[in-house]
């Protein structure tokens, strides 16, 4: 079992190729791991709200929750049927390879520590390996086009793109974390409460991530612009943050408006878990 930090990643690393027993459906799989890295994270955050990285490493909490993701291998993802299973799964999947990799590479402020964070760390799932890339941009988000070279991730001929989840729905942009502290906050999601789980992330998210400043202009979080390919997709930004903003300003100045925001704030790329020194 891996307790001392991984540096430096060289190319893709599955986080998750250990030993373990058959394990349940991939719903009851992905679920008990999520649980148990929050539950990892919850024993060795301090009373000042720091995480000790160290001791969550050498701990009972996190050898469970990488023997959880072990047991991601032989899920059969053929068992998940229909879109909301699918969805909870993968942003579980997502959350919890996204925190696994800031542990195992050992870093201390930011994911830019590591080169190409997110498209090297990966876990072995069902048969496939997929890096956290892979998981948002080719499966939550439909194997859409990504970075500057505006790939997309699953080429026709790639297996992969049979677990592309049609068409997008942008509110998973606020339920996925990419672990820094501008992203949401993780949580873990589940089929059967998924749109209401999704509408409260959402609406918690925007009411902090839009405001109006003193100059009367809108200013939003970097995931509107970054995204807006998917928003408009979904019929329009505008009308997004109308749905979920609380009744105030922000929703006064957004109104109809097709481009809603004026300004966008800068993102933190500081861990979400800030580290105990």
């Amino acid at each position: 079992m891996l307790k001392r930090p991984m540096r430096p990643f060289w190319g893709r690393v599955v986080l998750n190729d250990i030993a373990a027993p058959p394990g349940a459906g991939p719903a009851a799989a992905v679920e008990t791991l999520q649980l148990a890295v929050l539950g990892a994270i919850a024993a060795h955050t301090r009373d000042d709200g720091r995480l000790d990285y160290a001791r969550l490493r050498a701990s009972s909490e996190w050898s469970l929750a990488v023997a959880r993701a072990g047991a991601l291998q032989a899920v059969s993802l053929g068992d998940l049927n229909g879109r909301q299973p699918r969805l909870a799964f993968w942003i579980n999947v997502y959350n919890a390879l996204v925190f696994h990799g800031i542990v195992a590479a050992g870093i201390r402020r930011t994911v830019w520590e590591v080169r190409g964070f997110y498209g090297r760390v990966c876990y072995r799932i069902g048969g496939f390996v997929l890096s956290a890339d892979d998981v948002e941009h080719g499966i939550l988000r439909g194997n859409a086009r990504h970075g500057w070279l505006r790939r997309r991730p699953f080429g026709a001929r790639d297996s992969r793109l049979a677990l592309a989840v049609y068409p997008v729905d942008p509110r998973i942009h606020f339920a996925i974390t990419c672990g820094a502290q501008s992203c949401p906050p993780v949580g873990a999601y589940r089929a059967s409460a998924l749109d209401q789980q999704l509408d409260l992330a959402a609406r918690n998210f925007l009411n902090q991530a839009v405001a109006v400043d003193g100059q009367g202009r809108v200013t939003c979080s970097r995931i509107l612009e970054w995204y807006a390919v998917d928003f408009e997709a979904a019929g329009g930004l505008g009308a997004f943050l109308a749905r979920y903003l609380d009744a105030g300003p922000a929703r006064d100045a957004v109104g109809g408006r097709a481009r809603p925001c004026d300004a966008y704030r800068p993102y933190d790329w500081a861990l979400q878990h800030e580290p105990a020194e």
